[in-house]
């Protein structure tokens, strides 16, 4: 009887300590990554095809179009140009509006400001 109980005991601690060493130990928590934004560049090619294209304020206005780019020699895009308001090309205002100020979807460009503070953006000269 007591070979059968020492079995019985010993099978009870191999199977007990064999569950706690299949459970993982804690690994150390990552910092998390930083979130870059990628630059923003265009070919040509690319920039024309934005030429008159939309543009939406962040309250989801359409206010007018994607009129230049500005880029330098790397086709990094250090600036957008965009005729708003008006009716038909008449009594248009051209802003300027750097990469961090809008963002480019699909088919329209929207921009990280309001209508009015579209408007009220400093014009310059066509």
């Amino acid at each position: 009887m007591k070979p059968i109980l020492i079995a019985a005991f010993a099978a009870t601690l191999f199977t007990s300590t064999s569950a706690f060493a299949q459970t993982p130990s804690p690994t150390p928590t990552a910092p998390m990554p930083s979130i870059v934004t990628p630059e923003l560049t265009l070919t040509d090619a690319q920039a024309k095809t934005w030429i008159d294209k939309a543009v939406y304020s962040s309250d989801d206005k359409k206010i007018g179009e994607v009129s230049a780019f500005a880029r330098d020699v790397t086709g990094k895009v250090t600036e957008m140009h965009a005729d708003i308001g008006g009716f038909f090309g008449l009594g248009e205002t051209r802003i300027r509006l750097m990469p961090a100020q809008f963002t480019m979807g699909t088919d329209r460009v929207v921009l990280k400001v309001t209508a009015e503070q579209a408007k009220a953006m400093p014009p310059i000269k066509k």
